[in-house]
């Protein structure tokens, strides 16, 4: 017997369908079933509002696609073809994969669509969909939104820092302002951060003093765990100052507001401080109404004016002035009245009857509301000390500290008063631009103080010789001005300039030495020579300069070509200090021989500079301009240690060692450190320093006779040889010459030019030679060109020869094959 249920009948099967087609139909979110094929086999009067179809045509076995077209033909789904959309949207269908999205038609309403497939066993058979109207859910939740965003934007309003707590001390809400006034870093004030965290976090970076940071936790937690109304104040260490609010909420939270009162809290001190700054301060302060009537003053104008401020309230400010003329009370309310404030020195009477110079300053205080003028705030301050200190440090500034005279800037300020009124007057005025000549030799050999004391026996003399509205200042050094104005023609300067020459004509007696002098003068002439200040005294200074090339110890007028001079002297100068950086030197070396066999000796290293744009430049041109600049001293240096290293590179070429003669000036022999610079440029070639020669002229020598056996004894001392250069245009002592570790003398190419004609240089030239082999030194003739200039100086026992009958200077390869030549022919 058969333990199976019997299958249902028909009518229980009905029966079945009738009560799911019921609770179908009851139910209020609208229902759709499809099968595989994609026809409607259950649905509700849900499913047809949903998607308000036609009653007509929604009926058992209609196609999805069917259905779908009605509502793609109202544009629900978009704009575009009907078709593509019934397409796209029955090929989602067909992958029978669950979904859920959300759905707003056009007439406003929101659903819920949601769709799972229907398997029986593994197949599909169908899928169910529910429509669900979840319009008013979102209408709720868009309020809630804005209703959130509102409150949101009212807590970022206000301008204190908010939080909110719940009752276990998490953090629930707060604003932007919070994080960014207690500076907590962005984890800790995101929702669910807890207020203990913050507390240690606080307490680990100091923010509550010192202490153990675990301790202070601890001991804040507890005083938090019955929250209670509270109100203090907080100073952070980075100086602000917090007002803390916390009110308690009746679940168990709390509310806590936080505003910075820094800026309240200064400015209840600085109001503090301003009253005491009123009643303490040294400077008078006054203030007034609008028509500068007295209101109050402080103690401080008490004492500066003598008077209380009883005797002075009600008064207008203006009494206390003493106006100078061209001014007035009326000018300075009007004044004040456009520009609202005012700056300057005015004398304030004191009650006695004195005045005293004020510094000034005078503010309109304007009222808030209606921006009308309601006070003035006078500032007085006593600056006759300053005024005192004004007068005693101008002048100091005009006023050169060795001599008493007027310096430079008094000059300048001289000239600026006096020349306006040459122009009104058609006066000339001569300026006279003196420097004492060889005077650095003095200085430098004698000392200091005796070169001070002659500088003020000069000033003395050139201020006792002029006018009284002549005027006489020291630029510096040993240079001085003397300004005559209103002269009638230039032979009154003239005559000046020979009463200063005669002036220093004398002996200047200095620390017990008797001291010669002598100046040279530059004239130049206002407004012939310039028509301003600048022009006539640097024109002036230009005129000196031809004094000196003139001879020195004279006087010379300006002339239009001396600044042609002037400017092309100033444009080697310039040029002159790039040409070592940029590679314009170079070296050309003259052979020298012996005067006996004609064989090589030496070369001599001749500076030469060609510029890129000028092309070759005589040394006649340049090297006095580093003469006087100084220049000639890098340029030295360049050339010493050039020549060093071509020698030495010539003898590791082959070629036999032969002494090499380098120039040295007065400044390079003058410096402290030349023997040392001499040495380094031997180390650094590697040229033994018997072939180094070095030649100097008599007159770098004599400028100090001792400080030079001294360093040319040192250079003996290293091996390196030693010329004098020129020998018989200086002005050397024999005395000297006997004592100076000398191995050469040079004679002259002047002396040697007309030998075989002129007697006298005959006799100087064979003197010398005997001079020479008299003191156990050779000599060199330099400028030979002539066989009978040769045989001469032969026969007279000169020891060595230079010059254009044997070779012209020659360049670096050049020298190098001819002596190489000579040296293999020998």
């Amino acid at each position: 017997m058969s333990t199976d249920a019997p299958p249902p009948s028909p009518s229980d099967i009905q029966r079945q369908l009738t009560y799911l087609q019921a609770v179908v139909s009851s139910m209020p979110q609208g229902i759709s079933v499809f099968d595989e094929g994609l026809r409607l086999r259950v649905w509700n009067q849900g499913f047809i509002d949903v998607l308000g179809l036609p009653n007509s045509a929604v009926y058992e076995g209609v196609p999805f696609s069917d259905l779908i077209r009605i509502p793609a033909a109202r544009g629900e789904y978009g704009p575009g073809d009907v078709e593509s959309h019934v397409q796209r949207i029955t090929g989602l269908a067909r992958q029978f994969q669950p979904h859920r999205f959300e759905r707003t038609r056009p007439n406003g309403a929101t659903h819920l669509v949601q769709g799972e497939p229907l398997h029986i066993g593994d197949h599909v058979v169908g899928f169910i969909t529910t429509y669900t109207d979840i319009t008013e859910r979102k209408a709720v939740e868009t309020r809630l939104r804005k209703q959130h965003d509102q409150l949101q934007t009212i807590l970022e309003s206000i301008p204190s820092a908010v939080s909110l707590f719940n009752r276990d001390g998490a953090l629930e809400l707060c604003n932007s302002e919070f994080g960014r006034l207690l500076d907590f870093p962005d984890e800790l004030v995101q929702p669910g951060a807890t207020i203990e965290s913050m507390f240690r976090f606080n307490a680990e970076r100091g923010e509550y003093g010192p202490g153990d940071p675990e301790q202070i936790t601890r001991t804040l937690m507890q005083r938090i765990a019955t929250p209670t109304r509270h109100y203090f104040e907080r100073t952070r260490p980075n100086g602000q100052t917090l007002e803390v609010r916390g009110v308690p909420l009746p679940d168990g939270g709390f509310v806590t507001v936080y505003t910075n009162v820094t800026e309240r809290r200064h400015s209840a001190e600085r109001e503090q401080l301003a009253q005491k700054v009123y009643s303490h301060s040294p400077a008078g302060i006054i203030f007034t109404d609008e028509a500068h009537r007295i209101l109050s003053i402080n103690p401080a104008t008490t004492q500066m004016t003598g008077y209380d401020a009883c005797e002075l309230t009600g008064q207008t400010v203006f009494a206390l002035i003493e106006f100078e003329e061209g001014q007035s009370a009326k000018e300075m309310s009007d004044q004040l009245a456009l520009r609202g404030t005012w700056n300057g020195e005015l004398a304030v009477t004191q009650k006695n009857g004195d005045d005293f110079p004020a510094g000034t300053r005078i503010n309109r205080v304007d009222d808030p509301q209606s921006g009308m003028p309601a006070h003035y705030v006078w500032i007085l301050a006593d600056i006759t000390e300053r005024k005192q200190a004004e007068d005693r440090m101008r002048h100091i500034a005009q006023t050169d500290a060795l001599t008493g005279l007027p310096n430079r800037m008094a000059l300048l300020l001289r000239l600026a008063q006096l020349l306006p009124d040459a122009r009104r007057y058609h006066w000339k005025v001569a300026m006279m631009f003196l420097d004492l000549d060889r005077f650095k030799m003095i200085n430098d050999t004698l000392g200091h103080q005796v070169g001070d004391e002659m500088l003020r026996e000069v000033a003395c003399r050139l201020s006792n010789l002029v006018r009284e509205t002549d005027f006489v200042a020291r630029l510096g050094g040993d240079e001085f001005v003397i300004i005559l104005p209103a002269i009638s023609t230039p032979a009154d300067a003239a005559t000046i300039a020979s009463k200063v020459t005669a002036a220093l004509s004398t002996p200047i007696e200095a620390n017990g030495h008797e001291l010669h002098t002598s100046p040279s003068i530059g004239i130049s002439i206002f407004p012939d020579d310039g028509t301003d200040g600048d022009t006539i005294l640097k024109n002036a200074d230009t005129a000196m300069y031809h004094a000196k090339a003139a001879g020195r110890n004279n006087y010379q007028f300006f002339a239009a070509d001396m600044n042609q001079s002037a400017a092309e002297r100033l444009n080697i100068e310039r040029k002159l200090r790039h040409a070592i950086a940029r590679n314009e030197l170079s070296l050309d070396f003259q052979p020298q021989f012996s005067g006996r066999d004609g064989t090589p000796t030496g070369v001599e290293a001749l500076v030469r500079w060609y510029h890129p744009t000028d092309g070759t430049i005589s040394p006649a041109r340049f090297i006095p301009v580093a003469e006087e600049t100084g220049l000639i001293v890098e340029i030295g240096d360049w050339v010493l240690t050039t020549a060093c290293v071509e020698m030495a590179r010539w003898i590791h070429a082959g070629l036999k060692p032969l002494r090499i003669a380098v120039n040295v000036s007065a400044r390079q022999l003058r410096r402290r450190d030349f023997c040392e610079t001499v040495a380094n440029a031997l180390t650094t070639s590697g040229l033994p320093p018997e072939l180094l020669e070095l030649e100097i002229t008599e007159s770098s020598v004599m400028e100090n006779p001792q400080e030079a056996i001294h360093i040319l004894e040192r250079l003996g001392r290293m091996g390196v040889t030693l010329a004098i250069d020129d020998f018989g245009t200086g002005y050397s002592s024999l005395a000297y010459l006997k004592l100076f570790p000398i191995d050469h003398l040079k004679i002259d190419r002047s002396f040697v030019a007309d030998i075989e004609h002129d007697l006298n240089d005959r006799a100087i030239a064979f003197g010398t030679i005997a001079l020479a082999h008299s003191l156990g030194l050779k000599v060199i003739a330099e400028g030979v060109e002539t066989e009978d200039q040769l045989e001469l100086l032969r026969s007279n026992g000169c020891d060595e020869v230079q010059g254009y009958l044997f070779s012209k200077p020659l360049n670096s390869a050049t020298a190098f094959a001819f002596l190489h030549a000579r040296h293999a022919a020998e």
